[in-house]
């Protein structure tokens, strides 16, 4: 994940309005909506009755986003399953597309899904206005009395808030500690590879047999563990080798392969898990301002 400690980086800035940056956060989010836009119109069209192949898995998951739209708002408010749907993709898409190396994930920069957390708010609010008239959401602050107004306040402030910063804080964190990782392994590797070509070629050929002997011993006793000290064995010592013949060197072998164990985690576990978290607290602060009607409720 593209993550930086000091923000997004700002490409340029549009002379308007005392000026607009255009940052790697806005140019992610951009390609994102383009890709989202352009798959929906793709997948939307030539449907057909006896749904096949790809038409079968995006009607599965249209029907997943209804089905769970549905049990944590209500069948009263299943128009609301297109929505939620755009939420939970562009929260997704938005922390994958920093697995590209080169674009910041989206959901790695707080303005962005605090943008969507006020979203939420303001959509909260309007229907607490419209159901119960803007003097019956004023009076909504004093109950159950009065003395709990700034309570209530506060609380009305700090739900998009704290939406925003659970999400945000997850994502951009987990791409920091994946960053760290990396950087710390490569460290260890350009330490461990100048160690083994400063005592000379014949310790990356010993390292090298060290490897094949392992290895073999692991696949008589069919061993995981010797295998893969077996791997480690021998990469080092050809790496080692050829640094010490001045033929390849700065190459952060160790930075390959765990790095990318943790990032699965960070990055499409983590990515998905509060994509689904943030779309969940979306579809019950909502529910909460849009009541079941009397007529459904008797």
């Amino acid at each position: 994940m593209n993550v930086s400690v000091d923000g997004a980086f700002v490409y340029f800035t549009i002379p308007i309005l005392g000026g607009i940056p255009i940052t790697q956060t806005t140019v992610s989010f951009f390609l994102v909506t383009v890709l989202l836009i352009t798959a929906s119109i793709r997948l939307g069209k030539n449907l057909q009755k006896r749904p096949t192949g790809v038409q079968v898995l995006v009607e599965k998951g249209v029907d997943m986003i209804y089905n769970l739209t549905t049990s944590a708002m209500g069948e009263h408010n299943a128009h609301w399953a297109p929505f939620m749907g755009t939420i939970f993709l562009c929260s997704i898409c938005g922390s994958l597309i920093g697995l590209t190396g080169f674009l910041r994930s989206a959901t790695a920069d707080l303005s962005c899904v605090l943008v969507w957390a006020i979203m939420v708010s303001v959509i909260i609010w309007h229907n607490n206005i419209k159901n119960n008239g803007f003097v019956g959401w004023l009076k909504g602050f004093t109950e159950p009395i009065v003395v709990m107004t700034p309570m209530n306040i506060i609380s009305e402030i700090a739900q998009p808030i704290s939406m925003a910063f659970r999400h945000f804080g997850n994502v951009a964190g987990g791409g920091v500690i994946s960053s760290i990782i990396y950087t710390a392994f490569a460290l260890v590797s350009t330490l461990v590879l100048n160690l083994i070509a400063g005592c000379g070629w014949l310790m990356g050929l010993i390292l090298m047999a060290l490897g094949v002997g392992l290895w073999l011993l692991a696949t008589k006793k069919g061993k995981l563990a010797l295998k893969i000290l077996a791997a480690v064995s021998f990469v080092l010592g050809l790496f080692g080798l050829l640094q010490s013949l001045g033929i390849l060197s700065g190459v952060p072998i160790l930075a390959f392969g765990i790095p990318a164990v943790l990032s699965c985690y960070f990055d499409l576990f983590s990515g998905f898990v509060q994509a689904l978290v943030f779309t969940l607290l979306s579809m019950v602060y909502i529910a909460g301002s849009l009541p079941e009607p009397k007529e459904n409720a008797a």
